[in-house]
């Protein structure tokens, strides 16, 4: 799978997931709340039905008093009564934070239920009633909540699979249909190379005409330029998974060599071509440093301007190739190496190159730097 691809997924799901989980929370907040009014009429109906008890005890005690002096007691709740001015009356409550507004309410670890006596009985107005908070109610809520987001999570889960397949089925079947269209052109584009050039070489330049030797000129750079498109089209196809052919070499002189191919097409742009070259030895397959150095000139070459100017630079286990062409805007550095991206219509390709580069340069653990502005140029360092 392609970069673009994974971050195309990656964007979904995350929107995806994202979706999901605030659906699951609602639903969990609603089912949550629901189930806490769902208890807290259980308790008040539990205590209403205590508070009636209880009424009825002190209205007993009110009527045998003073021979019978002892609140009423049951071991299931605690209660106290308050006078009409809020004071206090008696209390075997644990509670001590006292309410006067609300009918039910949590103090702690406690229900409180609050009871109005329409008689003053003992001359209390207001009756509560305590009883220990059954944690058991919530903690069942709370399974359930865990549970059926669980199955929620995992049934939603292998659904946004299958949209993410889906979803990404058009972008890998039109990635598809484009690497199939360069396998077919590199094999077709193979023979027809090999008879220009071979053509080529065979002409007498000696028995031109300056006119002819031009013409001859423009058609060795729009081989060798059809030969490069067909190299990196051959490596993305064909070559991509072989093993490197490892070998010790001067650096310096494949820079030479790749220049070299590179002059006719740096002449057709009156480039200027400056070398800073020292000697550095490194094992590489050279075939696979040649393509890499390739790309890098051609673009120096292409997006250059004419009249422009290219210094390589070979020194200190650095390669540097800079030119002064058109640059590259800051927002698509970040883009730069993925495969089929361009970033300027007036110049042809398939937007590989680059691609091909950093393959290149991740296949020998090595460090690249690209330092750009627009109208003014660009540096490219690969660092050993």
């Amino acid at each position: 799978m392609l970069s673009s691809e994974k971050k195309t997924l990656i964007r979904f799901l995350t929107i995806y997931t994202v979706l999901i989980l605030t659906i699951i929370a609602a639903v969990s907040t609603i089912y949550y709340r629901a189930n806490v009014e769902r208890i807290n009429i259980e308790y008040k109906t539990l205590m209403q039905k205590f508070a009636i008890l209880q009424t009825r005890r002190i209205k007993w005690l009110h009527n045998h008093f003073p021979k019978y002096r002892k609140y009423p007691r049951d071991n299931r709740y605690n209660s106290a009564i308050y006078d009409l001015e809020y004071n206090e009356i008696f209390s075997t409550m644990k509670s001590k934070e006292i309410k006067f507004d609300k009918t039910l309410y949590f103090s702690g670890d406690n229900v409180v239920y609050l009871s109005i006596l329409s008689d003053y009985y003992l001359g209390a107005k207001y009756l509560f009633i305590e009883i220990p908070k059954n944690h058991g109610f919530i903690n069942t809520v709370y399974q359930k909540i865990a549970l059926y987001a669980l199955l929620a999570l995992l049934v939603l889960s292998v659904l946004g699979y299958y949209l993410a397949k889906l979803f990404v089925k058009p972008m890998q079947q039109s990635i598809e249909l484009l690497d199939n269209f360069i396998k077919d052109t590199t094999h077709e584009i193979n023979t027809p190379i090999s008879i220009i050039n071979t053509n080529i070489e065979m002409v007498d330049t000696s028995k031109l005409e300056p006119k002819a030797i031009k013409i001859l000129n423009r058609v060795k750079i729009a081989s060798r330029t059809l030969e490069s498109i067909y190299k990196d089209l051959k490596f993305i196809t064909l070559e991509n998974n072989k093993e490197p052919n490892n070998r010790k070499f001067n650096l310096k002189d494949i820079v030479i060599e790749r220049v070299e191919y590179f002059s006719l097409l740096m002449e057709s742009k009156k480039i200027k071509i400056c070398l800073n070259l020292q000697d550095f030895y490194i094992n590489a397959d050279s075939k696979l440093i040649s393509r890499l150095i390739d790309n890098l000139i051609s673009n120096a070459i292409k997006y250059n301007k004419v009249n422009g100017t290219i210094d390589i630079t070979l020194k200190d286990k650095e390669l540097s190739i800079k030119d002064s062409g058109l640059g590259i805007k800051k927002e698509n550095l970040d883009k730069l190496f993925k495969r089929y991206s361009r970033f300027n219509s007036s110049e042809g390709g398939f937007g590989i190159g680059l691609n091909i580069v950093k393959q290149i340069i991740d296949m020998y653990n090595l460090k690249i730097e690209v330092n750009s502005e627009e109208n003014i140029g660009t540096e490219v360092k690969i660092i050993w």
